[in-house]
Order: structure tokens, then sequence, then C-alpha cells
């Protein structure tokens, strides 16, 4: 699983450390919160890394939060962002939401407002993300994420197959470790698997770990070591090598594809 990651820009050290570790208390360890004290730090950050959630004060020094969302949309960067004002600044905020912003909050900021604020962002980001990544995948692939020639498994066993591949694709997966867990002789199950899904075991272990990769790569910024990890790969330079078998380019290739993919959306929307 991957982390949600939200980059909290406040040059009032006391704000952005108090907003950054509620949200890590909160997300119980599990949210990856990066700080920034302008917006021109926040800009290097953000050319760096995607991120899910930009929490952004509005009156900062060298570039304020406005003029880091309208950088931003210059280019291209469609980060969900919440902005973070005071009374005297509501102007601004309206401002900010004009260019984007999903919300803005009042300081002194409150908790409970801040959290609720921050997962009505991250749902609203997660539902951005999946319909940026089904334009991709049905332009790419000519398939909605989710599709799939095995929906029509009419054996109970190899439905119960299928479902433990997929929730153990960081494990070796060997196919006398699934026939045991849905309790059949391995030669048995193996011709049964063909009859019922076209493909030979090992092809659907290896096309499903390619199909999780794809989409790690896509809805995430982790590493290639780690999404190697996640798929059931010992060493990067082999998954690397699977991954241009099958796809005939690199993970990176594939990432970068889906990136530009991205840009050319946000520009016609």
């Amino acid at each position: 699983m991957y982390s949600p990651t939200i980059l909290v820009v406040d040059d009032e050290h006391n704000t952005r450390m108090g907003v950054s570790l509620t949200l890590q208390q909160w997300g119980k360890g599990q949210w990856d919160v990066d700080r920034a004290e302008n917006g021109l730090s926040a800009l290097e950050y953000l050319r760096k890394r995607a991120y899910d959630l930009l929490i952004t004060d509005i009156r900062m020094p060298l570039m304020n939060g406005i003029e880091l969302l309208e950088t931003l949309r210059e280019e291209n960067n469609d980060v969900i962002s919440i902005l973070l004002t005071g009374f005297a600044e509501f102007e601004y905020a309206q401002k900010g939401l004009q260019l984007g912003a999903i919300d803005y909050l009042l300081k002194p900021i409150q908790q409970e407002q801040l959290i609720e604020a921050v997962e009505k962002a991250l749902k609203a980001s997660e539902k951005k993300k999946k319909s940026i990544l089904g334009t991709f995948l049905l332009e790419e692939h000519g398939m909605q994420k989710g599709d799939s020639n095995y929906n029509k498994i009419n054996n109970p066993s190899i439905e119960s197959a299928i479902k433990y591949i997929d929730n153990n694709l960081d494990k070796p997966l060997t196919i006398k470790d699934t026939a045991q867990y849905v309790h059949l002789n391995s030669s048995y199950f193996s011709v049964l698997f063909k009859e019922e899904t076209g493909s030979t075991y090992s092809e659907f272990v290896t096309t499903q770990r390619i199909k999780k990769a794809k989409e790690l790569l896509i809805v995430s910024d982790i590493g290639l070591d780690e999404i190697s990890e996640q798929v059931g790969y010992q060493t990067t330079s082999y998954f690397i090598k699977i991954f241009k078998r099958y796809e005939d380019m690199t993970p990176k290739q594939y990432r970068d594809r889906f990136l530009e993919k991205r840009k050319s959306l946000n520009k016609d929307t």
C-alpha cells in the first residue's frame, strides 16, 4: 500500500509543524507529509514529486500562496489544494478558489476542521486520479481499470485462486501454493486453470504482476525498487526486463508517458 502524499506550506514554524504533526498522527503514520516554508520552496518539492494534496498559507515571503497556485496552473500541475488564511485575507481566499483550491481554513486552525477538509480533499484527489487513470488505460490499452477477460470465470475454485493471486502479488505464488489454497491437486489445478482463463498459471501471474505494476507507476511516485517488491520480483533489474518484454517499454518510460498524457489532459480541462 502506498501512502497519501501531502505538502504543508507556511512561513510560520508553529503552524507548519502543528498541521503536519496533526496529519501524521491522524493518518497513524501512513500519511507522507512534507513541509516547506514559502511558495518558492514548495515549487521545488512540487516539481520533483507528485502530491495528492497541497495545504498552503496565503501570506508568505518570496512567493505567496496565490502566486504559487498561479504558477502551478501555468505548469499544468492540478494538485488538489487547501488554503490557510486569516480573516483579513478573505478576498485572497476567493481568488484561490477561482484558481482551483478545493477549500480554505481560517487561522487559528481547528483540528476537527483541518481533518475534515483534508479527508474531503484526499477523496477528491483519489477520484480525479482514478478518472485520469481510466482515460489513460482506455486510450493506451482499449480498456477501463478493472476490466478483465477473467470476469466470466464460472468455477468457484478458480475464482478463489484468482483472488488469492491478486491479494498476494508480493509473494512467490507457486502453483503448488495456490493449488493447496483452493484444496486441489497441482496437476488438476493447472489444467482447470488453463481451461477457465485461457492462460497458463505462470502467464496469468506474470500478467497480474505487470498490471499491478502499471497501476502503481501511475497512481504513485514510489520508486522502482519498491514497486518490484510489491509485485513479487526479487530484483529490480529482472522486474524491468519482464516489464519491457510485456509492454515494449521500461517502467520509467511508461510512467513518463502517463505524466505527459496527464499534462495534455490538464490543458484540455
